[in-house]
């Protein structure tokens, strides 16, 4: 379970977050809308452990996030999987090495490597594009990469900030399914996304953030 309780979070005198208070149950799935400057990506960003809250407390499965350490932060992130709009892969490696290279500086064998880059592939629908470049790829070959890469840990907790938001209605839809199906798996999905569409289309639960407050839940 994720709980947010009274988060607070200032740049200066801005307000991005303004005492807010939300929880999302394990194994649940749910968007998250907002205009840009709502607070949504700095909700994403300190549920990450990328920002620290001005006040405040952050809860994941009882662990209190704003009194984590370097140390416990970067164990904290390996149990979650992260997917953001700009695919942030590598241009030189192929679709195998930008996975296996995430896997690698994490500090897995080349054995677990070899295994398990395959079985991601195959999971996302990449496995005959395991040999190409990012330049090779359409958008949403270069998302699956990116999925494939955030699925390295088995993450029980899966964040995507806009990840659709580059692709074309079809490729969005293909995209959101392959997210419904490592729900249906036991994942906690946090989807952030402008897209109504898809929110239509698949019917769960909406927490709408604007001026730094939930609005909607």
């Amino acid at each position: 379970m994720i709980e947010f309780k009274n988060a607070t979070k200032k740049y200066g005198d801005r307000l991005v977050l303004d005492n807010l208070s939300l929880t999302i149950e394990g194994g649940s799935w749910t968007w998250l809308t907002g205009a840009s400057g709502a607070g949504k990506t700095t909700l994403i960003h300190a549920l990450i452990g990328a920002i620290r809250i001005s006040d405040g407390q952050i809860f994941v499965d009882g662990y209190n996030l704003t009194r984590f350490d370097g140390k416990a932060l970067q164990e904290y992130r390996r149990k979650i999987g992260i997917v953001f709009q700009d695919y942030k892969l590598l241009p030189n490696k192929t679709v195998y090495e930008n996975v296996a290279f995430a896997m690698e500086v994490c500090g897995y064998s080349d054995r677990q490597i070899a295994e398990r880059v395959p079985q991601l592939l195959a999971v996302v629908g990449l496995a005959d594009a395991r040999h190409h470049f990012p330049h090779m790829l359409s958008g949403g070959e270069k998302q699956r990469t990116a999925i494939a890469r955030a699925l390295i840990h088995e993450p029980r907790l899966i964040i995507a900030d806009e990840p659709t938001g580059n692709l074309d209605p079809d490729t969005a839809e293909g995209i959101v399914k392959l997210f419904q199906k490592l729900h249906t798996e036991g994942a906690t999905v946090i989807f952030a996304t402008h897209n109504t569409h898809l929110i239509d289309n698949f019917k769960k639960r909406r927490i709408h953030i604007e001026a730094g407050r939930v609005l909607e839940t």
